[in-house]
């Protein structure tokens, strides 16, 4: 006969369906006299701390027992399910099967009960820690803790403890149903705990080999077994039988435990994807071999053998029992570490010394690329759009011949970073793979920081951080250094930091450096500007600009007014960024000087009138602006001077301009539509004129002087705006051209008005190694914001004269 001791039974108040009245819960009266401490009546037993988690019947919280003074986690049925009859006692079965399975590797229940609302729920041991589903993907994102902590060893010792855990819960009668990484408990001192147990089949009529000793529970007592032909677990681990609702044993439960191997091994899951196909794949077992589904994450023949057996299709060629996959685990594990270790060493290294090669194709490849690139751009200057394709054989050559060593490129890359990265796999802290990977990403650096590929830069930079053991700390920080000496000495240096807002390079404050020579000094990676001053010398605008681990270091010769000229800048020597993306490269040149501002219609004007002097109105009406279209743009005036012919500009436009301007504003504009052979008759009156050099800059002088030395992309940084210089979608009017220096923000560090915008300026370089065309640099007022960057390159045939093309002087020492 049973005597019941305490409260009553829950699961005999839930079969009646009656709730507990805690008021009549009476404690045992002491075997003593003594006075104790009064405990708790059951609804004030337990104090809410916090919510943990939740389930599919379930929500669990942290609560305090005040009775014993510990936290443990309370389960409680939800409440929207408390009408259900038979989820209760689902509910109160996995409770009472959970607490008879007595074994470390599955949390203890302490306590059953109903709330004062209603809700049952039992209490069980709280466990700290993370699920093995967190761990995996940790180890799998690369997490350095994650992955130093979870080696494949550690990995295959915890499913062992959880196959163990499992073949006592099959002793006892009890199958899981829903064993995955997520219902893996790792507590922070090393213990394994299965979870959930909600699912779980007792008493199984299909189990014959479960010993004395079963658990029972309120579903065992009533008959009320899940029926076959109901699907319930989580599809992924699901064996195939359990997929299509047939009758189960503990061999589903052990393919659960190869699908669990299966994701240790490649972390990933064997099955993928969602809805019919995946239940599809599941019931037929289509999933990819555990060899190749990481080909970054080598497996060893003996555990993807028991992967495979596990979770084949046919519940008889698996292993017996849990614990015949355990002691499988546990032969790879025992006395095999050290063994493992060094394997994995060995491999680390093989795979290391393959990364080697492969990085070494890498680098001949880009090296390929440079020259294909060099190659295609001398071919492609060599050639018109109008020639016929076997014409222009060798520019298509060239250009398959690039694609190819991209693609070569591209491969190589991808090779070195699989073959280095498996070597990590094998062994974490692997020297070489590493130090070759660090080396490597800071290869893609310099390549990434050379195009001006700011995004992949980025990426390269903190993939070159990640491998680093410490041997490139200092390249990485990038800090570099500037020496800078002057002639004659002496010089007070200020150095100001451009600092880009939006865009736009501001100058920051001004910070005194003493006076040239200047020893090496530490200056952060950035663009800087130095002014030099020195009594009876122009100041000087020396910008610097220090990239990665650069020592720069620059001589500057201090150039008096006479020298440089009235009207003229003063670009030092030194090196700059020349060209852009893939042709950007370093060029230095020497020291020059180019004219402040373009060639006015006014100036050309005084031009005409000199040549009109000495040669007659014959030559200088030949030298007259003008296009083939609209004719001549300049005339000479009733009182004998030229000017620009009226009509120029109307309507809107006119009126704007004269608003912004006022009257006479067309003389002040840039001269344009004048041929390249104007231009240079320009230089040479100016050069007899005053008996001073007066020439045409290079297209690299043009472009040093508009841009600075950093490689910005226009003279005010690397915005791309309309609003900053003279271009096309400058104003809301038609398009005209306007006075010099009507867009400050296109002055250049070196002082150089309208160096982006307004007019193109001829240069003397020649635009394609047949010559057939004149280089033109700096955009117009016609042309899109797109094309006044400081490397856009234009042309014209010498004596072509187009509206937007015009002239700015330069002089060398």
């Amino acid at each position: 006969m049973d005597i019941g001791i305490g409260r009553r039974s829950v699961s005999a108040q839930i079969d009646a369906a009656d709730v507990p009245d805690s008021k009549e819960t009476a404690l045992a009266a002491p075997a003593h006299d003594e006075p104790v401490a009064p405990f708790h009546l059951a609804e004030q037993k337990y104090t809410l701390v916090a919510p943990i988690g939740g389930g599919g019947m379930g929500e669990v919280h942290l609560v305090h027992d005040k009775d014993l003074r510990r936290d443990v986690a309370m389960k409680m049925l939800r409440a929207e399910l408390s009408s259900s009859a038979s989820l209760k006692r689902k509910f109160v079965a996995e409770a009472q099967a959970t607490s008879q399975l007595e074994h470390p590797g599955i949390p203890p229940v302490h306590d059953i009960g109903v709330t004062p609302d209603g809700k049952i729920y039992f209490t069980m041991k709280v466990v700290r820690g993370s699920t093995l589903s967190t761990v995996l993907r940790d180890v799998l994102l690369g997490v350095k803790d994650a992955r130093r902590e979870y080696t494949l060893h550690k990995l295959v010792s915890i499913l062992e403890q959880i196959a163990e855990a499992v073949h006592f819960a099959h002793e006892k009668g009890v199958l899981h149903r829903d064993l995955k990484p997520e219902n893996v408990m790792l507590g922070e001192y090393g213990e394994v705990h299965v979870m959930d147990w909600g699912l779980a089949k007792v008493g199984t009529a299909t189990d014959e080999e479960s010993g004395a000793g079963n658990v029972s529970t309120a579903q065992t007592e009533s008959g009320r077994q899940t029926r076959f032909g109901a699907v319930q677990g989580t599809v992924p681990y699901m064996s195939p039988e359990q997929a299509m609702g047939q009758p189960l044993d503990r061999r589903s439960d052990i393919y659960a435990l190869g699908a669990i191997l299966y994701e240790i091994l490649t972390l990933r899951q064997a099955f993928e994807g969602h809805g019919d196909d995946l239940l599809r794949r599941v019931r037929q077992g289509e999933f990819p071999a555990v060899e190749t589904r990481n080909l970054q994450r080598p497996v060893p023949e003996a555990l993807a053998s028991l992967t495979r057996r596990a979770m084949t299709a046919d519940p008889s060629a698996r292993p017996a029992t849990a614990r015949a996959f355990a002691d499988e685990l546990r032969a790879f594990l025992d006395g095999r570490a050290e063994k493992e270790r060094r394997h994995r060493e060995a491999e680390a290294e093989a795979l290391a010394a393959q990364g080697k090669d492969a990085m070494a194709a890498y680098v001949v490849a880009q090296r390929a690329i440079d020259t294909s690139e060099r190659v295609l751009a001398e071919n492609g200057a060599k050639f018109r759009t109008w020639q016929s394709v076997e014409e222009k054989a060798p520019f298509l050559d060239a250009r398959e011949a690039l694609d190819a060593a991209k693609k070569k490129s591209v491969l190589a890359f991808a090779e070195t970073t699989r073959l280095l990265e498996g070597a990590l796999l094998a062994e974490p802290r692997n020297a070489s793979a590493l130090a070759t990977l660090a080396d490597l990403w800071r290869g893609r650096l310099d390549d990434a920081e050379r195009r001006g590929d700011g995004s992949d830069a980025d990426f390269a930079l903190t993939m070159a951080g990640r491998y680093d053991d410490g041997r490139l700390a200092a390249w990485i920080a990038g800090d570099g250094t500037l020496e800078l000496t002057s002639d004659p000495p002496g010089a007070e240096v200020v150095l100001h930091r451009f600092e880009d807002r939006h865009g736009v390079m501001r100058l920051g404050e001004p910070h005194s450096l003493g006076r040239t020579p200047l020893a090496s000094r530490p200056l952060p990676m950035g663009s800087y500007l130095c002014v030099l001053a020195s009594p009876n010398f122009r100041d000087v605008r020396y910008p610097v600009h220090v990239t990665r681990n650069r020592a720069w270091k620059g001589r500057v010769t201090m150039r008096r007014d006479e020298e440089i000229g009235d009207g003229f800048v003063y670009v030092p020597a030194g090196p700059f960024v020349y060209g852009e993306e893939s042709d950007a490269r370093s060029l230095d040149l020497a020291d020059f000087a180019i004219a402040r501002s373009p060639v006015t219609f006014a100036d050309w004007a005084e031009f005409l009138a000199a040549v009109e002097a000495e040669e007659g109105a014959e030559a200088a009406t030949k030298l007259c602006p003008g296009t083939p279209g609209d004719g001549a743009i300049m005339e000479r005036a009733p009182d004998g001077a030229w000017r620009m012919k009226p009509g120029g500009t109307s309507g809107p436009a006119e009126a704007a301009l004269l608003a912004r301007h006022g009257v006479g504003f067309e003389s002040r504009c840039p001269v344009m539509a004048i041929s390249w052979f104007d231009a240079f008759a320009y230089c040479e009156w100016k050069t007899r004129a005053t008996g001073r050099q007066w020439r045409l800059p290079t297209e690299e002088e043009r472009e040093k002087a508009g841009r600075g030395v950093d490689g910005r992309r226009f003279p005010w940084g690397d915005l791309e705006d309309a609003s900053l210089a003279k271009c096309r979608e400058s104003r809301e009017e038609p398009a005209q051209p306007e006075p010099v220096g009507s867009f400050p923000a296109a002055t250049s560090v070196f002082g150089l008005l309208d160096a982006a915008g307004g007019t193109f300026d001829w240069t003397d370089s020649w635009f394609d190694p047949r010559r057939a065309s004149r280089a033109a640099r700096g955009g117009a007022w016609s042309t899109p914001a797109v094309n006044i960057r400081c490397a856009y390159r234009s042309y014209n045939e010498p004596s072509i004269r187009r509206g937007g093309v015009g002239l700015r002087c330069a002089r060398g020492f």
